[in-house]
């Protein structure tokens, strides 16, 4: 890129020409990741959603239960408590954190569960993320006095 200096958008609205500056890597490389995960990955998923579908069709609901693969590219892990949480509105890190921090969750006989108290933890990601689905979805949260046993 040094040697053709093309433009390039520094954001939405700065045109610049390629100097090799470390801000200028960081804005390639991050427009790559962003091309990775938005198109390439996107591509990927779909194609194993399809996959997913037509297998389980013919073998059954729960024939991929232990091997999605559609949920790995989706979802980034096969866990099933992080694949439950970011079913429900979280993203991938704070999903994480709630799973590495089992005093937030709670098993009942319906399912999962999340305390309250995460609405105060101090992963700020987790705690907003926790906010908005807890507008959202509120059953999904339970009180410290109706919490049954945690994981």
């Amino acid at each position: 890129m040094t040697e053709h200096p093309d433009r390039f958008w520094l954001n939405d609205y700065t045109p610049s020409y390629f100097e090799g500056t470390p801000e200028h890597k960081n804005i390639v490389f991050a427009d790559t990741l962003e091309v990775i995960e938005n198109i390439i990955l996107f591509s990927i998923s779909n194609y194993f959603l399809r996959f997913s579908n037509m297998y389980k069709s013919i073998n059954g609901e729960h024939s991929l239960d232990d091997n999605n693969w559609y949920e790995f590219v989706e979802y980034g892990t096969t866990n099933e408590l992080t694949v439950f949480l970011q079913r429900n509105g979280f993203s991938r890190e704070p999903a994480n954190y709630i799973k590495d921090n089992p005093k937030y969750l709670v098993k009942t006989d319906e399912g999962w569960k999340l305390h309250r108290s995460l609405l105060k933890c101090p992963n700020n990601d987790a705690r907003t993320e926790a906010e908005i689905i807890d507008k959202n979805r509120p059953g999904l949260f339970v009180n410290e006095e109706d919490a049954g046993s945690t994981i």
